[in-house]
């Protein structure tokens, strides 16, 4: 297997499971230091054994993404400790079930824009300082169909997804000339808790695993996309245009 990560520090949300436990150990495999966050400890424990089983390195920081007083603390706590972040990847997200817009409560309502649109922005603006020490680095944030899809019932989540297309070509227009860059990816319907909660009624079996889509985010964040910047990718064209199948 190839190690276009060595020497790379990539720090991943929700690592404890679905798409960032997938991300976090493809990452691993091809040579990365992974920082993993999430909220579970014994989750984020499995994590790094098996990115280790890959050859990969890890740090797990239990951290939960909406205490954003806590934001400050995480930054103080990495800025001596590594040199640099040559990557970002949003994956973190949390969903209940899909709603009527006319039936969904407000504490219910914010907690999702928080986790799913807040958390991305504030982590990106405090981690910034140590993706700037970096040679080049890379922002992947992660949307969904509704990029492309107007669904019904999907109230706060499906209004942060969508809107993330426009987070990442509002940071890549503040920052046109720099070495990093801001992209999203929409990785389609896959097998995770988020998609049975939302579909109780689809066997999981008729959509793919979450780690049939990592080469796609491997693709955003490695070298091979350092021209692509601003812009929204769906997961399975850029795998069939890096030549992936599942």
């Amino acid at each position: 297997m190839s190690k276009r990560f060595e020497n790379k520090i990539i720090m991943v949300t929700g690592a404890t499971d679905g798409i960032g436990q997938q991300v976090a150990a493809a990452l691993g495999a091809e040579g990365a230091s992974v920082i993993a966050l999430g909220r579970n400890e014994d989750a984020l424990g499995v994590t790094q054994a098996r990115i280790e089983e890959l050859g990969g390195r890890c740090l797990c920081i239990p951290f939960d993404l909406v205490d954003f007083d806590d934001y400050g603390k995480l930054f103080l706590a990495l800025k001596d400790q590594i040199p640099h972040l040559d990557g970002l990847v949003h994956c973190a997200g949390s969903f209940d079930r899909c709603t009527p817009l006319q039936y969904i409560k407000a504490d219910v309502f914010r907690g999702i824009l928080d986790i799913h649109l807040t958390a991305p922005n504030m982590l990106t603006q405090i981690m910034l300082p140590l993706l700037r020490r970096a040679e080049a680095a890379s922002i992947v944030f992660t949307s969904c169909d509704m990029i492309d899809d107007n669904q019904n019932n999907w109230h706060a989540y499906g209004f942060a997804k969508r809107a993330l297309g426009y987070v990442a070509a509002m940071w890549q227009g503040e920052h046109p000339d720099k070495p990093y860059r801001f992209n999203t990816i929409n990785p389609g319907r896959v097998r995770t808790e988020l998609f049975k909660r939302a579909y109780p009624g689809l066997l999981p079996t008729e959509v793919p695993l979450a780690e049939s889509i990592t080469p796609a985010y491997l693709a955003l964040l490695s070298e091979d996309s350092k021209d692509l910047r601003g812009q929204t990718f769906n997961a399975a064209d850029l795998m069939a245009e890096n030549n992936v199948t599942h």
